[in-house]
């Protein structure tokens, strides 16, 4: 056997040697070490007196027109018509030649489409609760020309 493969031999023996030995060896070397705490501090909060929370009144029945505006002129026969109103409500939005009927969710909002015939049109949105009815108009002018 030729010397470095003797060399390679023996310090491979020893770093296993010295490996194993801290292995062994570490856990009851760690004991003797000193305990480190964190010293303990203590925050004291200010005590408030608990209140419950304020349990939100339900809103008064209403209904609202969003879109569209008071006297407006459209020029697209197909208009929308948005607003809110009580949740869960069933909202009919009734134009000049066609109705259209939804259901609104839990946020109050309601979209419905209808035709416009060229002129005056006066748009009913007319929304039915639980027990409760209410209704508004909007008039709305079409013209197809452009300004």
């Amino acid at each position: 056997m030729n010397r470095d493969a003797l060399l390679a031999t023996l310090i491979g023996l020893g770093l296993g040697l010295v490996i194993t030995g801290a292995l062994i060896l570490t856990p009851s070397l760690l004991r003797l070490l000193p305990k480190i705490t964190l010293p303990k501090v203590a925050v004291s909060m200010p005590k408030s007196a608990k209140t419950p929370a304020p349990r939100p009144t339900p809103a008064a029945f209403g209904l609202t027109v969003d879109s569209p505006l008071p006297n407006a002129i459209e020029h697209k026969t197909d208009l929308i018509v948005s607003g809110t109103t009580g949740a869960g409500a069933t909202v009919v939005v009734q134009g000049l030649t066609d109705d259209d009927v939804t259901v609104v969710g839990k946020d109050g909002k309601y979209v419905g489409k209808i035709t416009l015939s060229e002129g005056k049109n006066t748009v009913t949105v007319t929304s039915y609760g639980k027990d409760k009815q209410k209704g508004t108009s909007v008039v709305v002018y079409y013209t197809p020309e452009s300004l």
